[in-house]
């Protein structure tokens, strides 16, 4: 029987990522989020983006053939050593591209926008999604992915700067991924001097923390520059700079591909790589799944989009949170000098 290793909170449910069904046949390894432990006769890896692999996690797994993360995105593994290692990467990408491009539709109806023209940065498998739900709500929809251009003659050749050049616009959304180098680098990507060009436009990222210049977002919306900002992906994630909370029109804590259809769909991408690649059956039937689950929501109030605005309004109220919390490190500094 393979040896999975396996996150403690997808074997105990509380992390709802997915049926313990689509995990048959393996007999399981388990660990803490943040506690990876090598020296372990594991055939694969099932990870969630709490769970850091690098060179130093893959050393201790001498057997690994095959990992799955329970995500779309991969900040959280070492590309480069799990590719060395010729260990088989799968993933759930795309698999909650509609839940995100709800969260962009519930953000831009809950901010004013001066001009109903949108534009879209990061044009993959979410971005298309986005770029669809909007126009089908009558917004116009400008596409900006210049990586995807360079693969796809027929996909508009438009840089970033030339596209922030045809403004006004209403609102920029992100969907790229966080790439920290290279001619197509993103980190920082709407840096201070291209968000000073978005005056009277909305700014949402719901792509990764840092792909925004957070302090200059922040001094601009406070100042009114920008006519609004709302953020589901920040740096320093699960803390966001508390000066973010309090300026910010909306904060999500990293759910936008959270529904219930979302997550499953990701995990059963995830799942049915890993599984192929050690030669297993698949895994059960993803609607069965995504039923199961929608039929425990019966006392949630499913009216639309009332969950994001519950999660929005209680971070809210969390930068005196933050603020107690640094109090209190910086008293427990000052005793220990």
């Amino acid at each position: 029987m393979r040896r999975l290793l396996v996150d403690t909170h997808v074997l105990s449910g509380e992390a709802r990522s997915l049926p313990l069904s689509w995990l048959a046949d393996f007999e399981f390894l388990p660990f803490a989020p943040r506690a990876l432990r090598g020296n372990l006769d594991a055939d694969a890896l099932l990870v969630r983006t709490t769970t850091r692999v690098d060179a130093h996690a893959l050393a201790g797994l001498p057997n690994l053939r095959a990992l799955a993360t329970l995500s779309s995105g991969t900040d959280h593994l070492d590309l480069a050593a799990i590719s060395e290692r010729q260990v088989s990467l799968h993933t759930g990408h795309g698999g909650n591209a509609l839940a995100v491009a709800d969260w962009v539709l519930w953000a831009l109806t809950r901010l004013p926008l001066q001009h109903r023209r949108v534009l879209i940065v990061g044009v993959g498998a979410v971005g298309t999604a986005v770029a669809e739900l909007l126009a089908a709500n009558g917004l116009d929809v400008t596409l900006c992915d210049p990586p995807r251009a360079e693969r796809e003659p027929n996909f508009t050749p438009l840089t970033l700067d030339e596209a922030l050049g045809q403004g006004p616009w209403g609102a920029v959304t992100l969907h790229v991924p966080k790439v920290t180098a290279g001619p197509h680098a993103t980190a920082n990507l709407l840096d201070g001097p291209r968000l000073k060009r978005l005056q009277g436009a909305v700014v949402l990222n719901a792509a990764r923390g840092g792909v925004v210049e957070e302090a200059t977002a922040v001094a601009l919306r406070r100042s009114g520059h920008l006519a609004g900002l709302a953020v589901d992906t920040f740096v320093g994630e699960p803390a966001p700079l508390p000066e973010l909370l309090r300026v910010a029109d909306l904060v999500t804590p990293h759910i936008a591909g959270h529904s219930v259809e979302g997550k499953l769909r990701v995990a059963h991408r995830a799942v049915t790589g890993l599984r192929s690649a050690l030669g297993m059956r698949p895994p059960g039937a993803l609607e069965t799944a995504i039923a199961g689950q929608c039929a425990e929501l019966h006392h949630v109030d499913l009216s639309p989009f009332a969950a994001l605005d519950a999660a929005a309004s209680a971070l809210q109220k969390a930068p005196l949170q933050f603020e107690a919390i640094r109090h209190a490190h910086r008293r427990l500094e000052q005793f220990l000098r």
